[in-house]
């Protein structure tokens, strides 16, 4: 009776062991999800990560979803250091003024990320997500913080990593992934 009651419980012990592995693997990329949810069909493109005077910043993953003028794209930023709010929005549009974006634009947008951007801690994520026509979304850690219309913005955003012009062209290279850039950001490969 002994022997027989350590087998039930040594079989009970592997199904919560399993069990415990299946369940924790089946949310182990939960923002991977969402990002899907938004972005049907995404595929992973390219990744890097952004060092700036050795100082580690954030990794970043590029995705795509679909094929020419209508493809979908994903920038996601794991961040690997604190950042405020308003320096992340800061930095955008001095990126923004340097591929030539207009100043009524930048104003504009930068009222946007205002609302848009939270304070960043190391873990966090960021993802913007182009879609066609209608904009970017942006998710920070998986939910949805806000979204900024049009495809000019769009261009323009995404233009800091993977514009020819980009002020990070190692890692554009690395996103890229010798892959050409998105037609609505530059239509010469």
């Amino acid at each position: 009776m002994l022997l027989y009651m350590q087998k039930v419980l040594t079989t009970l012990l592997k199904i919560l062991i399993v069990g415990t592995m299946i369940c924790s693997g089946a949310n182990a990329n939960p923002s991977h999800d969402t990002l899907h949810s938004h972005l049907s069909g995404a595929k992973l493109l390219g990744q890097g990560r952004m060092t700036y005077w050795g100082f580690d910043l954030y990794d970043a993953q590029l995705f795509v979803a679909g094929n020419g003028s209508q493809a979908g794209l994903a920038l996601k930023i794991n961040y690997l250091r604190n950042f405020k709010g308003d320096a992340l929005r800061e930095q955008t549009m001095k990126e923004m003024r340097q591929l030539g974006v207009s100043d009524e634009n930048r104003q504009k947008w930068s009222i946007s990320l205002e609302k848009i951007f939270p304070n960043i801690a190391p873990g966090h994520s960021l993802t913007a997500i182009y879609r066609p026509q209608r904009g970017t979304l942006f998710l920070h850690n998986g939910q949805v913080v806000g979204e900024v219309p049009g495809d000019d913005f769009s261009k323009s955003f995404f233009g800091i990593w993977l514009d020819p012009r980009t002020s990070a062209p190692q890692l554009r290279t690395q996103l890229l992934s010798q892959g050409c850039t998105p037609s609505f950001i530059n239509q010469q490969c």
